[in-house]
């Protein structure tokens, strides 16, 4: 997880960094910001933080049970730690569960800035608004790329287990 929260800080970095290079006179951004920008962010990322926070539970239960729980994954854990005896049975629910969290948090934080530090007629206010929204999105991202991560390996273990539950049966 840390890694993904170093990359995505790293993505805001960088993109803070080329609208500060970019634009020519730095005292046009709070106005444009707030004209253009600043409402639709907040708007947005309230709407995808509320959405993860109440999915949360869900998704983290419905992956627990249907993935964690089953046999065939117990069995392939059984495997994969002769190689690496440290690996846990949950411990991918957990590191998804932090991860949810930590992009919910970014989420509902971006949104907050935009209103609080968002309304300071002040370049420095509005790159700050920025970082955390850029932040959030890489988040989001790296979030979305675990859970697809987790759900092939998902469909994997299901295709294993019909393939070993059609071979018993011939």
């Amino acid at each position: 997880m840390k890694i993904r929260v170093f990359l995505s800080m790293l993505v805001a970095s960088i993109t803070v960094a080329l609208i500060f290079f970019a634009v020519p006179d730095l005292s046009i951004i709070p106005d444009y910001y707030a004209r253009n920008i600043r409402g639709s962010l907040f708007a947005g990322f309230l709407t995808v933080g509320s959405f993860l926070l109440s999915l949360k539970a869900f998704i983290v239960v419905k992956l627990k049970e249907n993935v964690f729980d089953t046999q065939v994954y117990k069995d392939k854990l059984t495997e994969l730690r002769k190689i690496n005896p440290e690996l846990t049975l949950y411990g991918p629910v957990k590191r998804l569960s932090k991860l949810l969290f930590v992009t919910i948090s970014s989420a509902i934080a971006a949104s907050i800035s935009q209103l609080t530090i968002g309304l300071l007629d002040c370049w420095i206010a509005v790159l700050l608004c920025a970082f955390l929204a850029v932040f959030a999105m890489a988040m989001l991202v790296a979030t979305l790329l675990l859970i697809r991560r987790t759900l092939d390996e998902w469909l994997e273990y299901l295709e294993e287990a019909h393939n070993s539950a059609t071979t018993n049966k011939n």
